[in-house]
Formats: structure tokens, C-alpha cells, sequence
């Protein structure tokens, strides 16, 4: 008390500010539990590693790989949570004994000093339970040569752990026992040991070990955990159920194998999915507002055989309309994508353009083909904002007729059939989305009827991430024509973890082109869910495709309704069913380190491989893994197969090939196929290289890549036909002016020959030595594969004149002078190779002015 004045009573104001730190932490504690539902669900419902209930035990611990993945990180966020709200509850007791003391309480009694006490006490004990869970928790270590426990690790981090675990619990009860007795110095005496050895035998001691008993001779000491590491890590992606296979692939191609395999050259692909989407937007959007997002590879039983084709659906681009300037236009008229376009992979037109078996609108397919009867797409890949169907006005279907597009009397109108929609059928409902959407419209317009129903979250993307954000997706999704004329999307889902014991890490933003498998490292992988979703009116199923992965397993019992045996699956959806892109690409690039076995081999590092890189350059597009049709050495039959090259790390010759099985019986299983130690095989690399120096290709490429025009070289792709290897690469040609490539050019490749034709048939011709023949393949009603123009061979005596005014005839001569310029080059007769030099100098130079840009309008 001051003189004259009391001092103000701080209790209220304390009071109030206590309730406010603890209801911070009993809301900041709640929102960590709620947002590690995943973590408590999956525990509430864990199962065994192996589906089968046999033990698949960590080598170091001898537990089970369920536990890992479920109780670790379950009571790794019990003792986060129990450390917060002991740590909450004796700051607020300290606080509100503090309030006391300032009101006379006494501080120090004896019920306040246990109090205190038990909850540090019982913090402590917390601590201790944590140094046990990190203990277990070194199964992710990366201390070691390879991720997981080390020798290190098990030589003396567990040990001191151990230590701490009892200090920690023993001054934990020394606290308590201080508390009654009022002796401090066990508890002084625990504290100082903690601090000790959480330096000396927490820090000092293992870097001790690691300095002066492992790295002197790490590899003897190693040894036991390297071994476990890549056991560990091709159990987790699935690495220790590939098949390897010796192959040599140094048989020369013949005729008799070409006749042999005809199915794989049938399905020899001269179309990449890149150009083709150029193409087709090009040639099928018909109009503007509508867009080919991706192209999708597939197969299909076309005229009775099995064919490999590209296809793409046509989506609604409702920000290209130009007649989508009103309410009733954007929400009410324009609605929906119509249909598809499909061309298979090894055809071309005399043009260089794709032969469709499927395309216009509405979708025609020509007769074997697939037919397409509900060809409406409300739902797609395409990201896309709410529409109203079952409204007054009648929804735009197609356009017809040569009318212009602001005609809508030109166009076939349908209203959608669907009942999956959200009724609007009565004004608390239209409020309600009014406010969701921000859309007055929705309240006030006469459109909107009681029967009409508003579809959003349209996007394949959106919808997925909604009902199962657990998963992860892969970034293809692909579209499939039922037998009953339906377009249904397939979508490959993926259960993850980074919890998988002594397993290696994988970083999936270093995967080409983006991911869907998220933005954190991964070391356990699984395709386990087949996705599918009908284009028309949005039902989604969730399939269950691996059922022998735990963490599906665990999910199963999470949602009990939501996932479906892949048996229930539409029989005519199964044949369509594939190994995804991406799952694959993880696999290979883990398989490049991990196809190793030997822990010497593993440590030296003296047997890496990689997947083939991109040779650089603006032509050429990126390599990466492609589908095709092709019969695998010893099979009796052609299948639909996802092929990698694989090359050492540090030399660009092919090591191996890796294919990836995607028809039933052997749906999913993988052959790796290995060259012999004592070859060379030329990989993608060099191919690129002996491609870019042959005269006649690079003469020609050059002069085609000349102002107007530029060259697209598509995936080198390998072709293994039996023992024998070949290469193939489609050469295609694109005006500035507009993106519509054509295809030019094919490109075939051995260890010895480099080739090239107007057609795939051409350039088999001349790469097994035989006349001119048509090509392998032929879809409905097409004779051989045709190709672009044919550029004749240089003739004995062109003439000495360019001829004017000709684009074909100038680019003939310029071809047949530039051959003669080789000839004489080649005999050492050098004046007349300047002369017919001179002579390509002029027709390029007369190309130039005829092919230069044309005057803006």
C-alpha cells in the first residue's frame, strides 16, 4: 500500500487474460487434432502390412510395416498433443496462482507446490515417451550411406536415447518427490546429468563413433544397413516384383521379322500426342469455343483387330465464346463439350495430316470404329464454373450447316437428362446459391425453373479433390468409349506415405511436366484406385485396385461405401485399364539405383543407370516414357505396353529397356530386359546425334527450317522386335503462320543404318534393303499407310535453271542439286561441287521470296 493509496486490484483483469491464453490453447490444440484426422482414422482402423495377416517386419525393430505406417505417427501426435496441453495447463496454473499471490494467497503451500509439480512431472514423463519414439523414428535417418538406421545410429544414438529416456522419466519424479519433501538437490543433480548427457552422449558420442569407427571403414560397418535399405526401398515401390530378363538386341532386322510382327508395326507410332493436339485444334474444334485439352493414347478392337489410337474429347472453351456476353448464354445456353476425336497412331494422309475414325459433330466414326451415342461432355478435365440445365430455354448441343456461329438457329439444342444435379425447386435453394455463387441471377431470372438443377465442380480435379483429398492423382487422366457409346473418364489414384521404415526418399517435383503426387518427398508408392467418372452426368466410382496395399486397406474401414472391387468394374472398361505414366516414371528412376541388389555394388556407385535425358534443342520434343503395341520376346501375342530405356548414368549407351504390362492376364507386372556387360548398344542419345549428321536428313531439315516453316522431330521412340532394336522418330513440318504440323518425314534407325521415308512402309523398305512397299497397317477401310508427298530422287542431270515460281518444283531441285553437291564432294571434285552449291544457293534464295511472310492485312 502506498501512502494515501491502495494499489488497483490486478485479479479481474488477470482472470481475463488467463481465460484468453487457455482458450488459445485448447483451440490452437483442438485444430492440430482435427487437422491429423487422417492420423487417428488410420490407426482407428490399421491393419498388417501384408493382406494376408503374415508379419512383414522391419529388420531392425522386428515390427511389423503396419506399424510404421499407422501407430508410429499416431502416437508420435499423442505426445505432441499431450506435451501442449501439459505445457497449456501449468502455464495457466501458474498464472492463476500468481493472481492469488497478489490477493495475499499463499504461493509456495504445499498443494500448490504438487500441483505444479505433477503436471511438470507428467511432462516430463512425456518427454521421455518422445525419446523412445525418436529412437523408432531413426528408421528414417539419413545419416548413414542410405536413408534409415546406420551403424551410427544403432551403435550409439540408440543407446543415448535410452540414457535420456530415463533421466528425462527420473527427474520427472524427482520434481514430484521435491514437491513433499521439499529436497531440490535429486532434482538438481537429474537436470545437470540430463544436460550432460544430452550433449555427450546425445551429440558428442555418435559423432564420435561416425568420425573414428565408420568412416575409416564405412563400408564393412555399413554394410548390414545398406542391405536393409534397398531390401526396404524396392519392397516400398514395388521394385522386388520385377521380372529381369536377359536380351541381346543385336540381331539385324529382316523382312521375315518384319512380316513376323506385323501387329507391332501396325501400331508403330508415327503421331506424337504433342503435334496431334496441335492438329486437331486446328482441323476439329470446329468452333471456337471448343477445346482439345489433351490427347490420350488407348487401343481399341477396330475392323476386327486390335489398333493403338490417340484421342482426345472436345470440351466447352466457354472464355473463347464470343456469344457468351450475357447471363443466360453463359450459364443457360452454352453447357457442355461434344464429343471426341480419335486417329490412329501409325496413319497419315497424303497431306501429313491424321486419319480420324473418329470426328466432326455430331462425333462419325467410320465403320469398325467405336460408336459414340452419348456424346455430351459436361464433365471433364477442363476447369469450369457452374451451369443451369432443365431451364426454359433449351441448351445449345451442336453446331450445323455453314451458318455463322452468332446463328443459333444453326445449332442443335437438348436439354440434359441427368438427376445427379442440385434442384433449384424452390427460392430458399435459388438464396442460398445466389449467395454461394455471388450471382444475382440465379434469384431473380424467369430462366430458372422448380425442375431446373445446377451442376458445378464439373472438373474431373475439383470433384476428386473434394470427395477423396487423401489420395493422390495422377496428372493424366484419359477418355474411354464404352460399348454402350458412352464417354466415361478413367483416372488413376495413388495411396502415399513418408513413413515407410529404411526406405529411400523420392522427390516427385523432379518428375518432367509436373506431378499430381504433391509437393513433399515420398518413400512409399501404390496405384491402388481406378477412378471413373461418366462425362454426362458426373457419377463417379471409386475402385479398389490394388487390395493388398495396407493403407487402402485402412481407408476401406474409413469410408466403408466409398470403394468398390476392381471385379465390379464394366467388363468393356477393363480392357482399357492401364499402368499410369506417372507411377511408372517414380519406379524407373527409383529402379536406376535400386535394380542394384549387391551392397558393394550399391555402395561403389558402380552401376547406376538413368533414364534417357533430352538431347537438347528446339526441334526435338522431351523424351519421356510412351505406350505401345508391340509382342514382348517369347510371347505368342502383341500387347499394350509402357516402354523405358534405361542408360548408365554417366555413358549414353542403352543398359536396358523396362516394360510395363497393361493387358490381363499380366496386367501390371513388369520385365526388365538387360543388355550384356560385354555390348554397347547405342542409346537414344547417340541415335539423336547420328540422326542430326546424316547429310541427307540434316540437308533437308535445313531447307525445310527455313522462314515460314519450322521442323518438330517427335519422341525418339525404341522399338525392340524381337532380338533386333530399331528406332523410330516422326519428322513433322509447321508453318509460323498457323500450328498445323504435318507429318513429313519418318525416321528409322538401327546400330548400323539410318533411314527415312514419306511413310512408315517407305522407310521399313529401306531400312531391311527391299523395293518400295506399302505400309504394315491399315485401319477401316483404308488401304496402306500413306504419307506426304513423296520427294523423288535426285535425277542424273537436273536442270541448270531453278524453275520460277514453283514452292514443290523449287524444293525438288534445290533436293536433287544439293545430292549431286554430296557426290562430287565425296569423288574430290570440287569444281563441281561449288557449281551445283551455287545452283541450291539460287532455289533457296527464289524459296525465300516465295514462301517470305505474307503483308498484314
Amino acid at each position: 500500500m502506498i501512502e494515501g493509496e491502495e494499489l488497483p486490484d490486478l485479479a479481474p483483469l488477470g482472470r481475463v487474460i488467463i481465460a484468453g491464453v487457455a482458450i488459445l490453447f485448447a483451440l490452437g490444440i483442438a485444430g492440430a487434432a482435427s487437422g491429423a484426422w487422417e492420423t487417428i482414422l488410420l490407426f482407428q482402423h490399421r491393419v498388417p502390412f501384408a493382406a494376408t495377416g503374415a508379419a512383414v517386419v522391419d529388420p531392425i525393430f522386428g515390427r511389423d510395416i503396419g506399424f510404421f505406417l499407422f501407430d508410429l505417427p499416431f502416437f508420435r501426435l499423442v505426445q505432441a498433443l499431450a506435451n501442449a496441453l501439459l505445457l497449456g495447463a501449468l502455464l495457466v496454473s501458474l498464472g492463476r496462482y500468481f493472481i492469488g499471490a497478489l490477493r495475499g494467497s499463499l504461493v509456495f503451500s504445499t498443494p500448490v507446490r504438487v500441483h505444479l509439480a505433477v503436471l511438470a512431472g507428467l511432462y516430463l514423463v512425456s518427454v521421455a515417451a518422445g525419446y523412445q519414439l525418436d529412437k523408432l523414428e531413426l528408421v528414417y535417418s539419413a545419416r548413414g550411406v542410405a536413408t534409415g538406421v546406420s551403424y551410427t545410429d544403432a551403435n550409439a544414438q540408440f543407446m543415448a536415447l535410452d540414457v535420456l529416456t530415463v533421466i528425462a522419466a527420473l527427474s520427472g519424479a524427482f520434481l514430484v518427490g521435491g514437491a513433499f519433501t521439499r529436497m531440490l538437490w535429486p532434482l538438481g543433480m537429474a537436470v545437470g546429468i540430463w544436460l550432460v548427457a544430452s550433449l555427450v552422449l546425445g551429440q558428442l558420442y555418435p559423432e564420435f563413433v561416425q568420425r573414428f569407427t565408420v568412416e575409416p571403414n564405412q563400408f564393412a560397418q555399413e554394410r548390414p544397413y545398406i542391405a536393409n535399405n534397398i531390401a526396404m526401398t524396392r519392397l516400398a515401390y514395388g521394385l522386388d516384383r520385377w521380372e529381369r530378363r536377359d536380351y541381346s538386341g543385336e540381331a539385324p532386322l529382316t523382312a521375315t521379322a518384319v512380316e513376323r510382327e506385323k501387329d507391332t508395326f501396325d501400331n508403330a507410332r508415327v503421331w506424337d500426342y504433342r503435334p496431334l493436339r496441335d492438329v486437331l485444334d486446328q482441323l476439329q474444334t470446329v468452333r471456337q469455343y471448343y477445346d482439345f485439352v489433351d490427347v490420350d493414347t488407348d487401343r481399341y478392337q477396330i475392323g476386327g483387330a486390335e489398333r493403338q489410337v490417340m484421342l482426345s474429347a472436345r470440351e466447352l472453351a466457354p472464355e473463347k465464346n464470343p456469344q457468351a456476353n450475357s447471363w443466360v448464354n453463359q450459364r443457360i445456353t452454352f453447357t457442355h463439350g461434344v464429343g471426341l476425336a480419335m486417329a490412329p497412331v501409325n496413319e497419315a494422309t497424303d497431306a501429313g495430316r491424321p486419319v480420324l475414325f473418329i470426328k466432326d459433330l455430331p462425333p462419325v466414326s467410320v465403320p469398325g470404329a467405336p460408336v459414340v451415342r452419348q456424346f455430351r461432355i459436361y464433365f471433364g478435365e477442363r476447369r469450369s464454373d457452374y451451369v443451369i440445365v432443365g431451364a426454359r430455354q433449351p441448351e445449345f448441343d451442336y453446331p450445323f450447316g455453314a451458318a455463322a456461329e452468332s446463328d443459333l438457329g444453326a445449332g442443335q439444342t437438348t436439354s440434359w437428362t441427368g438427376t445427379t444435379g442440385i434442384r433449384l425447386e424452390n427460392m430458399l435453394t435459388r438464396l442460398l446459391f445466389a449467395a454461394r455463387f455471388r450471382d444475382l441471377n440465379l434469384l431473380i431470372s424467369d430462366q430458372v425453373t422448380a425442375q431446373s438443377q445446377i451442376l458445378f465442380h464439373r472438373s474431373l480435379g475439383d470433384r476428386l479433390q473434394l470427395i477423396a483429398p487423401f489420395l493422390r492423382y495422377d496428372r493424366d487422366p484419359y477418355l474411354v468409349v464404352g460399348d454402350d457409346g458412352r464417354l466415361v473418364w478413367i483416372q488413376d489414384a495413388y495411396t502415399v506415405s513418408d513413413r515407410f521404415p529404411n526406405a529411400q526418399y523420392f522427390d516427385p517435383t523432379t518428375l518432367p511436366g509436373g506431378t499430381g503426387l504433391g509437393d513433399a518427398p515420398i518413400n512409399y508408392l501404390r496405384n491402388s484406385v481406378k477412378v471413373v467418372m461418366d462425362a454426362y452426368d458426373g457419377r463417379m466410382t471409386f475402385y479398389a485396385a490394388d487390395p493388398s496395399d495396407p493403407i487402402l486397406r485402412a481407408y476401406e474401414g474409413v469410408f466403408p461405401t466409398l470403394f468398390q472391387p476392381l471385379d465390379r468394374l464394366p467388363a468393356d472398361l477393363r480392357p482399357h485399364l492401364r499402368v499410369p505414366e506417372e507411377l511408372f516414371n517414380v519406379q524407373t528412376r527409383m529402379f536406376a539405383t535400386y535394380h542394384v541388389t549387391a551392397p558393394a555394388t550399391f555402395y561403389n556407385r558402380g552401376d547406376l543407370w538413368t533414364v534417357p535425358t533430352d538431347v537438347g534443342g528446339d526441334q526435338s520434343l522431351p523424351s519421356e516414357a510412351y505406350y505401345v503395341m508391340m509382342r514382348m520376346p517369347g510371347e505368342d501375342r502383341a500387347e499394350f505396353l509402357l516402354l523405358q530405356p534405361m542408360v548408365p548414368a554417366q555413358r549414353p549407351n542403352m543398359i536396358a529397356w523396362v516394360a510395363a504390362r497393361n493387358d490381363a492376364p499380366g496386367y501390371g507386372q513388369v520385365r526388365v530386359y538387360e543388355f550384356p556387360e560385354n555390348t554397347s548398344v547405342l542409346g537414344p542419345k547417340q541415335i539423336e546425334a547420328q540422326i542430326d549428321a546424316d547429310p541427307t536428313i540434316s540437308a533437308q531439315i535445313t531447307l525445310w527450317n527455313q522462314s515460314g516453316s519450322k521442323v518438330i522431330r517427335g519422341n525418339l521412340i525404341v522399338i525392340p522386335v524381337q532380338d533386333s532394336l530399331i528406332y523410330l522418330q516422326p519428322v513433322y513440318l509447321v508453318s509460323t503462320s498457323s500450328a498445323l504440323p504435318e507429318l513429313q518425314k519418318v525416321i528409322l534407325a538401327s546400330a548400323t543404318k539410318i533411314v527415312w521415308g514419306d511413310s512408315l512402309g517407305e522407310a521399313l523398305d529401306a531400312l531391311i534393303g527391299r523395293g518400295t512397299g506399302t505400309a504394315p497397317g491399315g485401319g477401316p477401310g483404308a488401304g496402306p499407310t500413306p504419307g506426304p508427298g513423296a520427294t523423288p530422287a535426285p535425277s542424273a542431270a537436273p536442270g541448270a535453271t531453278p524453275p520460277a515460281g514453283d514452292v514443290r518444283a523449287l524444293v525438288r531441285y534445290a533436293n536433287d542439286h544439293f545430292a549431286l553437291a554430296q557426290q562430287a564432294l565425296k569423288n574430290g571434285d570440287f569444281a563441281t561441287y561449288g557449281a551445283e552449291m551455287r545452283l541450291v544457293e539460287e532455289a533457296l534464295r527464289q524459296l525465300a521470296i516465295l514462301t517470305g511472310p505474307s503483308p498484314a492485312p
